[in-house]
């Protein structure tokens, strides 16, 4: 087994709320050049994790004086790797700056510790880019792992993405012509929504709008609420309830549009819903 030949140098994590388990699928390591011919002449290991990477060494040397060495020969003082991913939601879904884009640079000596003093969180950079390519860089320098070293720990850096708040709007469009009475969404949690109030769509439809207005939700990959549409008819004087759409869908983050009416940009998710 790598583990023992190899000393863990260190250990990257990815964490995103979007994902069960808030384990982010998905994304493919890339070491640059120039740590590509540092792993090779120095035989070092990549190993992936479910959480993201391990990195190995096989040096019977300490971490400090191969590093070191590493440097003297090379002139390179970090580790350097290029993040993708396959996903091709996952701009839309996440918590990043809207309508621009930018390659997110995280570099190890920019990090909160958290729980311990092995767990880094690294903080986010952003740099605008015309490249689309890559969700973001890491660079893990020396220098970091050699303080790590000294208090004999491998470090965990980890890296935490957000799932995307939006405002959800539902459009109720009644395709058989019954009456639908009142409509209501109604929920178990807290959320609720303002409506209905009609309105026309581009292709000149008719239909209910309910908007969680204010209250912005985050996009999942597992529905997280269930809401339900509920139609009121007053019969002999009495108002009667029914389930008219039980459990109405979950937004799709690729239908989503951008609202600048607001003091704040923010992101609309679209649902059309026909009963």
């Amino acid at each position: 087994m790598i583990r023992d030949r190899f000393h863990k140098m260190f250990s990257l994590e990815v964490m995103h709320t979007y994902y069960i388990n808030d384990i982010c699928k998905g994304l493919f390591y890339n070491p640059t050049k120039s740590t590509e011919s540092i792993i090779k002449r120095f035989s070092l290991k990549l190993n992936l994790t479910t959480k993201g990477f391990d990195f190995y060494t096989d040096t019977k040397k300490s971490i400090t004086s191969f590093l070191n060495y590493i440097t003297k020969v090379t002139g390179e003082e970090s580790f350097n790797f290029n993040a993708i991913t396959v996903d091709s939601q996952f701009y839309q879904f996440t918590d990043l700056p809207i309508n621009q884009i930018s390659v997110i640079n995280y570099n190890s000596s920019s990090n909160e510790v958290v729980s311990d003093t092995t767990v880094k969180v690294l903080k986010p950079e952003f740099t605008p880019t015309i490249e689309a390519n890559k969700l973001f860089r890491l660079s893990v320098k020396f220098q970091d792992l050699i303080k790590s070293d000294e208090n004999k720990n491998s470090p965990i850096y980890k890296i935490e993405f957000t799932a995307r708040d939006t405002q959800w709007k539902y459009f109720i469009l009644n395709n058989t012509n019954q009456n639908l009475g009142d409509l209501s969404i109604k929920c178990k949690s807290e959320v609720e929504f303002e409506g209905p109030i009609e309105v026309t769509l581009q292709n000149g439809e008719k239909a209910q709008l309910f908007s969680s207005e204010k209250q912005l939700l985050p996009l999942s990959e597992i529905p997280k609420y269930n809401f339900d549409l509920i139609s009121t008819i007053k019969k002999n004087g009495v108002n009667r309830n029914k389930i008219l759409f039980k459990g109405l869908p979950n937004p799709d983050p690729n239908i989503i549009k951008i609202d600048t009416n607001h003091t704040e940009t923010i992101v609309v998710s679209l649902m059309y819903v026909y009963v």
